[in-house]
């Protein structure tokens, strides 16, 4: 039986694949048109363009050659004439050499348009469309932060894989894993950190960042509004000491003393985000190593065996380098400093930063809240402001909602809590997870909490124009005395992550309904955290008659026989916020001789 005549192609299977390819390839033609001629083009177009339908067209190609692979077998199978495992091209046959034509130019237009579209394939995979808007629930609260942070018009593939084949093929290969678990929706909420197999900032941050050329000094000046009636506008203002990491630039001092240039810092963490950190050792240029151990748990041998070593590099102080949630403390303060929100309605910082505290399932939730909390306030207590300055009220709810939009994504369970700021010190511990006065050495060298090692003392003045001179005050700058045993308290125990710090002492003490009010404090406490000493309390109380003056014990302190308060302490930790371990000079020699415990103390 002759089949000459009959081509390899004419076959179903083939047939269905030549159809598949043309339309696949109009298709790309078409969303390539449309992508040019939109403005914002949408992230699933981007994916329907240069990855589904190329995905398609190529499985159409592959469909074409197998029906012709199959159909030349089942010719060779059936002993045909024409049973030849490869169509025969002579271009002497007009015919053929028409269909060659043909097929030649079809041929290079289809390899253009593919060679095309996997190079944008490759450029939109490498977009930051690709990574914050594709996986839009996983990704919303990243990406909403870096759209809003000092790297925003930075790729996310410059910081995340950097350049050159070789990291590009591993963060394809670890994407596939999200890809997957983002399809079977077993990806956890909030995402961890810190992200594994991270390229060392070494080889990303410092393309743009050059850690030899960082030294000098920098003028930071921060808005801030008191929780008072009048949001009372100031500005604290302090010179950083950037320093540096290489004598040839002037002395190695100051924060960047830590760079990874003249001096080596390893550290060993207890966990994971590297937030409590036991032990420290610094080699400095002349190759003298020096080991610092947390006085107050050093671990043990085993212990410190199974802990891993790390390198310090820039990533440790700059972990959040475009992914800044802000808290509602600052960012309310930035708003009224921008003059986004009116700043002469009454207690308005106060009333935003505890209206955005609040745990709330959802954001519609939230918004309704917001709007609800700061109405009633002016409702009650200003209802001429109510009244007047409803827009303006209104002005204020709405910006608090996108303060909220920012930095709280319920889906998610991610808020300005979830990931530590080890930049600074004011809200997360950071710099004190080393200096904290407790790492010291064998040789009793302490790892140094003093302020003015990176920075000098801060100056608390009126709220200017930046650039402005740094404001001279008598005032100090801190607006609670900071003296006594509070001079020693961390500002991470205040000011804890955006939360509004305490305005009485009950914001810390745990103190019960017996406890007298702050006022009551402040008769003994001249100033929060000066102590009064025991023998003292009859200059407020004076010695009552009787047996006192009768009893042949004229000179006995009150507290020989009365306990110092009213209430009762239940842990051991509060008495240790003022009093020094188990005795103090003007205390009891341990806690229990005047206060009673419960339970474990």
């Amino acid at each position: 039986m002759s089949e000459r005549g009959k081509e390899l192609y004419r076959n179903t299977l083939s047939y269905f694949g030549f159809l598949i390819i043309a339309f696949n390839a109009l298709l790309i033609l078409a969303t390539i048109l449309w992508g040019f001629g939109i403005k914002q083009p949408t992230p699933y177009l981007g994916i329907f363009t240069y990855m589904v339908f190329p995905a398609f067209l190529s499985m159409g190609v592959v469909l074409a050659l197998y029906g012709m692979r199959r159909e030349s077998l089942r010719r060779r199978k059936a002993h045909t004439t024409e049973a030849l495992p490869f169509p025969r091209l002579d271009l002497n046959d007009p015919a053929q050499r028409k269909w060659f034509g043909i097929v030649l130019v079809g041929g290079s237009l289809l390899a253009i348009l593919m060679a095309f579209v996997g190079f944008n394939a490759f450029v939109f995979t490498e977009s930051v469309t690709f990574c914050g808007r594709i996986c839009h629930t996983v990704m919303q609260p990243e990406y909403t932060a870096y759209l809003n942070s000092p790297h925003a018009r930075v790729r996310c593939v410059d910081c995340h894989v950097g350049s050159g084949a070789e990291w590009y093929v591993k963060s394809k290969i670890s994407g596939a894993y999200q890809v997957w678990a983002v399809l079977t929706n077993s990806y956890e909420r909030p995402i961890p950190t810190p992200v594994k197999n991270l390229r060392p900032a070494r080889e990303t941050c410092e393309e743009c960042h050059w850690p030899r050329k960082f030294f000098g000094a920098q003028l930071m000046q921060i808005p801030h509004f008191r929780y008072d009636e009048a949001n009372t506008p100031e500005q604290i203002s302090l010179v950083v000491k950037t320093g540096g990491g290489s004598p040839k630039l002037g002395l190695s001092a100051g924060i960047h003393w830590h760079m990874i240039i003249n001096n080596t810092v390893t550290f060993a963490p207890e966990d994971v985000h590297y937030q409590t950190i036991p032990w420290v050792q610094v080699k400095d240029h002349n190759g003298k190593v020096t080991v610092y151990e947390d006085k107050t748990h050093p671990p043990t041998p085993e212990q410190l065996a199974a802990m891993p070593r790390h390198v310090m590099d820039c990533m440790d102080c700059h972990n959040r380098p475009s992914h800044i949630f802000p808290a509602p403390d600052s960012a309310v303060d930035d708003a009224l400093a921008g003059r986004v929100i009116p700043r002469d309605l009454p207690w308005i910082k106060k009333l935003l930063v505890d209206t955005l505290v609040k745990d709330y399932k959802t954001r519609p939730e939230a918004r309704e809240g917001i709007a609800k909390a700061v109405n009633a306030f002016y409702a009650e207590k200003y209802p001429e402001v109510m009244k007047t300055r409803k827009a303006d009220v209104d002005e204020a709810v709405q910006v608090a909602c996108d303060i909220y939009d920012h930095s709280v994504f319920p889906d998610m369970n991610v808020n300005w809590k979830t990931y530590a700021m080890n930049i600074g010190h004011r809200d997360w511990p950071g710099c004190f997870r080393c200096h904290d006065g407790n790492h010291v050495s064998k040789d009793g060298k302490v790892l140094s909490r003093e302020c003015t090692t990176c920075h000098t003392l801060p100056q608390r003045g009126p709220l200017g124009p930046l650039g402005a001179a740094v404001p001279t005050s008598n005032e100090n700058w801190h607006p609670m005395p900071l003296q006594g045993k509070h001079a020693q308290i961390l500002c991470t125990r205040c000011h804890s992550a955006g939360y509004r710090p305490p305005l009485e002492c009950a914001g810390c003490h745990k103190l019960d309904a017996k406890a007298p009010m702050m006022d009551d404090c402040l008769t003994c406490h001249s100033a929060p955290g000066v102590k009064l000493p025991i023998a003292d309390c009859a200059s407020c109380h004076g010695k009552p008659p009787g047996l006192h003056q009768k009893g042949g014990h004229p000179d006995a302190s009150c507290t020989d026989c009365h306990k110092p308060h009213v209430w009762k302490v239940t842990s051991r930790d509060t008495c240790l916020a003022c009093h020094d371990d188990k005795k103090d000079h003007n205390a009891p020699t341990f806690c229990g001789d005047c206060h009673d415990f419960k339970g474990k103390a």
